[in-house]
């Protein structure tokens, strides 16, 4: 579930105003995150909001579940922001795709972004196959570079940052056109966007004077099974893509053993949450 914040409630019978939805996703990006941006959509819709805040603040995740979130906000019938935040906060591994994907790509001025080259994991930790790791790095290049491209950003920085790990400041991701915008509050973002052009496959203008912001984030009620959808990566938030039917790849000879292979995605993150 969606926790509706103060601004709802304050706001008693302005239903009719305009609002700017925004909602929390901090974390792995895993199968709860997804359930979390389908219910804020959906949530913003019925608040019939004029666009979506993606707060973010990740290590990485499933890639399975990015390219499912992604597939999503690109779907969506309003404008999603993404703005990794706070002060702080970072966009590393999966994040680099939710930031390079959306409509607006924000970040506040203490953050960073990058960090998403992956390596192959099985149970006893990284998998040596310089074939499966080769086609995973250019699969995984090429859709950074293709979502960067297909709005109009850095394509050569979202390829490095697979390639070569490379991880970024708010300020030089904005000087090097990685993303839109530098703010360092939701009203400050949302004052910079009036009259924001957006590109890509939703391509208007936005106006944003005077919106009134609706924050929502998680409820503690939310089922955390949700979250288990594959092997972590050692030391670090991970982010997760599986190769053939089911995530599975099998190896060996009749009989051997079945090695579960997953693609991760290293950010710097500080570890698998706690349960």
């Amino acid at each position: 579930m969606l926790a509706v914040g103060g601004s709802l409630a304050e706001s008693g019978g302005a239903q009719s105003e305009a609002v700017a939805y925004s909602f929390e996703l901090k974390g792995d990006v895993d199968l709860a995150a997804k359930h979390e941006l389908e219910r804020a959509l959906e949530a913003a819709k019925k608040e019939r909001a004029r666009l979506i805040i993606l707060r973010l603040d990740t290590p990485g995740g499933s890639l399975t579940v990015t390219r499912e979130m992604v597939s999503t906000m690109l779907a969506a019938s309003l404008p999603v922001v993404v703005y990794v935040a706070p002060d702080g906060a970072r966009a590393g591994s999966a994040g680099v795709f939710l930031t390079v994907a959306s409509d607006v790509a924000v970040m506040a001025p203490q953050t960073n972004i990058g960090s998403a080259s992956p390596l192959l994991i099985g149970p006893q930790g990284i998998v040596e196959s310089r074939t499966l790791n080769r086609k995973i790095l250019n699969d995984t290049a090429a859709y950074a570079r293709t979502l960067a491209e297909g709005h109009g950003r850095n394509a050569d920085l979202a390829e490095r940052m697979v390639r070569r790990a490379t991880n970024v400041t708010a300020g030089k991701a904005r000087r090097e056109r990685l993303v839109d915008l530098v703010a360092g509050s939701e009203a400050a973002l949302l004052k910079r966007l009036d009259g924001f052009r957006v590109k890509g496959g939703k391509s208007q203008v936005l106006r944003t004077a005077g919106l009134r912001l609706v924050r929502a984030d998680p409820s503690a009620s939310d089922d955390a099974s949700a979250s288990d959808d594959g092997p972590a990566a050692p030391g670090d938030g991970s982010l997760v893509f599986g190769l053939g039917p089911l995530g599975l790849i099998s190896i060996g000879m009749v009989a051997a053993m079945i090695l579960l292979l997953a693609v991760q995605l290293v950010g710097l993150g500080s570890g698998r949450r706690s349960t």
